[in-house]
């Protein structure tokens, strides 16, 4: 069993007012089985640091 970890979605794809990177949900996951459904448009990260809050703008690395 894993460790319960805080994760975000953020949108990257922009949605009216909410633009890239836009935090539309917090949830804690603890990392097995099937990863938490989330929409089309947005994408699911770790925030262990809990640095972002619903609302707020997440900014994905650059590879």
């Amino acid at each position: 069993m894993g460790s319960d970890a805080r994760y975000i979605v953020y949108r990257t794809v922009a949605d009216g007012a909410e633009g890239v990177g836009y935090v539309v949900n917090a949830l804690v996951w603890d990392g097995t089985g099937t990863p938490p459904l989330i929409p089309a448009g947005t994408a699911l990260v770790q925030d262990a640091a809990q640095a972002y809050q619903i609302g707020s703008t997440y900014t994905a690395p650059t590879s």
